[in-house]
């Protein structure tokens, strides 16, 4: 969908774009956003989303050897994924409870799970591997 807004003087071009499940891209004035959506519709913006990457590079709060980590401290209350399952972006992986908030991790990019070294109810440090990918 395309459209243009115009916000006080300014005029913006706005392009929506889904081009996976629950992966919105939305450009406005040539310069994209990705967003995810959750079953209600609501939308989490994707900081530093690497939109360009293959198909079989991974991104997602991860180191260079393909491992997501905790990026705060907290109790595991849901996993989505499991061993041998392949994941794309805007793919849900965990659940983290932290200050009575939940939060979740969401898959930057592509890859397929080889270990998922947590469970539910178990609880992270910041930095604790939860998911390595091969």
């Amino acid at each position: 969908m395309k459209t243009e807004i115009q916000i006080g003087d300014k005029v913006y071009q706005i392009e929506i774009l889904e081009p996976q499940e629950n992966l919105l891209k939305v450009k406005v004035n040539d310069k994209e956003y990705f967003f995810t959506k959750n079953e209600l519709g609501e939308l989490s913006f994707i900081e530093d989303f690497k939109p360009s990457l293959k198909e079989t590079e991974i991104i997602s709060g991860a180191s260079s050897e393909k491992e997501i980590k905790s990026p705060l401290p907290g109790v595991i209350s849901a996993i989505m994924v499991k061993k041998g399952e392949e994941i794309k972006p805007g793919q849900k992986l965990v659940t983290l409870i932290s200050m009575k908030m939940e939060n979740e991790i969401i898959s930057e990019g592509y890859g397929k799970i080889k270990e998922v070294k947590v469970k539910e109810n178990q609880f992270v440090k910041s930095g604790d591997v939860l998911i390595v990918l091969d």
